[in-house]
């Protein structure tokens, strides 16, 4: 084996785990905008709306914002709520 072979098996090996970790974090052919609006959210927690806001009002923990200026307009980060789902699904119906 030449020395060009052995270092792109060595950089192959260094690389393979590195594409494992981001093949994970990546989110991928995703239809939803990585900020949902909450009727989005109730789509993908398949409750209504008014669950979604109550959600996002009473349940500690719960990944929602409220826009600048708009006290009313809740806003969920899309990756944030498929990591609370995983962690609190009984909360859910």
């Amino acid at each position: 084996m030449s020395i060009e072979e052995t270092i792109q098996k060595a950089v192959q090996e260094a690389m393979q785990p590195l594409e494992e970790k981001l093949d994970k974090l990546t989110v991928h052919d995703d239809p939803y905008p990585r900020r949902l609006t909450v009727k989005e959210a109730a789509e993908i927690l398949r409750v209504s709306e008014n669950r979604v806001r109550e959600l996002a009002n009473y349940v500690e923990g719960f990944p929602s914002t409220r826009a600048e200026g708009e006290k009313s307009r809740i806003y969920i980060p899309r990756d944030r709520l498929y990591q609370w789902i995983e962690n609190n699904h009984e909360l859910i119906p």
